[in-house]
């Protein structure tokens, strides 16, 4: 049996214990609610009513839908597009500044020194803490919710990318000027192509605080664009304990297979590469 399949079993498991706890014991869906519960709040997000959660019997899991009251004015799937067109607009942002000031910092002492601290600082600070700074200086718009998302990330990515091109061996640039390597062609077919490893992790570093600055901005912002963030603040406005695990499970989730399928995947074609694991 594979790894792999070990962990779907256990997993199964302790989902199975924790549905056999709620039907057992009968504790009440408000204050924990089962995985039944979480998959009804998931179906409804994308206006699939189900009642999953509800005792066993006849016509389950689908009887008494049409007594079901829907709150939700936005479906999972439009949500996420919307939150989609914002990451991809804030991180791309994230992604110029941070890599300029990361490469700055890296290449001149002066500027690290200068920069390096306060970068340091500024990256331990909660992404929320930049709302009601946006909300003073830019309003409560669009424009707004992209100033979080990017100065929750590109702290993080301009260190990180300047931290992993520190971890360049030096060797190269003295192999490379021995060669005969100056100015454009150094850095082009040496130093640069050294840093992708570098830059790979910086990616992935940067995606993680880019996704939960947007999440936090979109939770706090209600705009008429609204995305999953605004998903979440609706399951607390109503009491819906079940929406707001399933809401915080896909976000989880986005979060995991980006990471998985996109940034992991990248990061291991490059350092399968450059020689640096077989």
């Amino acid at each position: 049996m594979s790894r792999r399949v070990k962990i779907l079993l256990v997993w199964l498991v302790l989902i199975a214990g924790w549905e056999a706890g709620f039907r057992i014991i009968g504790w009440k869906p408000w204050l924990f609610p089962a995985p039944s519960h979480v998959l009804d709040a998931m179906l409804h997000l994308l206006s699939i009513q189900t009642n999953f959660g509800d005792p066993t019997g006849p016509g389950w899991p689908f009887r008494s839908v049409a007594d079901n009251v829907s709150h939700l004015t936005v479906t999972l799937p439009t949500a996420l597009i919307t939150s989609g067109v914002r990451l991809a607009v804030g991180f791309l942002i994230s992604l110029f500044l941070g890599g300029m000031l990361g490469l700055l910092m890296w290449r001149f002492p002066f500027v690290d020194a200068l920069l390096g601290p306060l970068f340091l600082g500024l990256q331990t600070l909660p992404s929320i803490c930049w709302v009601p700074l946006a909300v003073l200086v830019i309003g409560i718009n669009e424009s707004s919710i992209v100033f979080v998302l990017i100065m929750g990330s590109f702290f993080a990515i301009a260190i990180a990318l300047r931290d992993g091109l520190r971890q360049t061996p030096p060797i190269y640039k003295k192999a490379a000027l021995m060669l005969g390597g100056r100015r454009f062609r150094l850095y082009y077919h040496v130093l640069l192509p050294a840093a992708m490893p570098a830059a790979a992790s910086s990616l992935r570093q940067g995606f993680a605080f880019a996704w939960r600055s947007l999440m936090g901005g979109e939770l706090v912002f209600m705009l008429p664009r609204r995305g999953v963030g605004f998903l979440l603040n609706v399951g607390r406005e109503f009491g819906d304990v079940a929406q707001v695990v399933a809401v915080m499970c896909i976000m989880v989730a986005i979060g995991m297979m980006a990471d998985r399928l996109i940034f992991a995947r990248l990061e291991l074609r490059i350092r399968t590469r450059f020689g640096l694991i077989a």
